[in-house]
């Protein structure tokens, strides 16, 4: 046995060693904004709870891999959804926009401060790379129906701040923000919460999350803000 192995402290092993928590979540937005293909535009602004927005498919988790005090971390976003209003001027009986949503963040990050007690402050660096396939449909009114379909994916960078803060032995705050752009003129994501460690190496999460980007170019827009509730359940392993 090396010496190195014989001085090494249970706690500073654990340090030297790869840690890693899957947190797969629920993210239940409203979704406000303006989506536009060349001449066409929708105006958005309804909850996933409404009765009039579909959620065909969603899923939703995040990755973190560490190591001492450096930090890779992976959020993943996918919602398949759509919104319908009815009566929305005289030209249009109705309006009908319909999403495909992936947004991905893979970040690197560095921990400035660790006071050993379950506060830490983690910088983060990384991408928002989104890609979004939109279908407008409106009904005929004035004038006659129509649609337009088009997908658009685009690449920002991004730059943040994540922590955490022990309330107790088992209760924490948590939180992150960034913002960026590059590919869209201006994203930026605030989060907020509480967690709860229900055992060892499982801690659930709630709080508020808002997701907002301004995408405008090539007659494609997407101006649009996902803000509302989200619930996680981390596995440590």
């Amino acid at each position: 046995v090396s010496s190195k192995g014989v001085n090494a402290s249970p706690q500073a092993a654990a340090t030297d060693s790869w840690q890693f928590q899957l947190t797969p979540y629920l993210f239940i937005p409203t979704i406000r904004g303006r989506t536009g293909i060349g001449n066409l535009v929708i105006d958005t602004d309804a909850s996933i709870s409404d009765s009039d927005v579909e959620l065909n498919f969603g899923f939703m988790a995040t990755f973190e891999a560490r190591k001492d005090k450096f930090v890779i971390l992976t959020d993943l976003l996918y919602a398949d959804l759509a919104t319908e209003r009815g009566n929305p001027g005289p030209f249009f009986s109705s309006t009908r926009a319909s999403f495909k949503a992936f947004v991905l963040d893979p970040e690197v990050g560095y921990r400035i401060l660790d006071n050993g007690e379950g506060a830490f402050v983690d910088v983060l660096g990384g991408i928002r790379y989104w890609n979004i396939d939109a279908t407008l449909a409106f009904g005929a009114g004035i004038l006659p129906a129509t649609e337009a379909s088009r997908s658009r994916g685009w690449v920002d960078g991004i730059v943040g701040l994540r922590g955490r803060a022990a309330l107790s032995e088992r209760w924490f705050l948590t939180g992150k923000a960034d913002l960026g752009g590059g590919g869209s003129n201006f994203t930026y994501q605030l989060f907020g919460g509480v967690g709860f460690h229900v055992a060892k190496r499982v801690a659930l999460i709630g709080g508020y999350r808002d997701l907002n980007v301004n995408y405008n170019k090539d007659g494609f827009l997407f101006d649009m803000s996902l803000h509302g509730p989200i619930f996680g359940l981390g596995f440590k392993f």
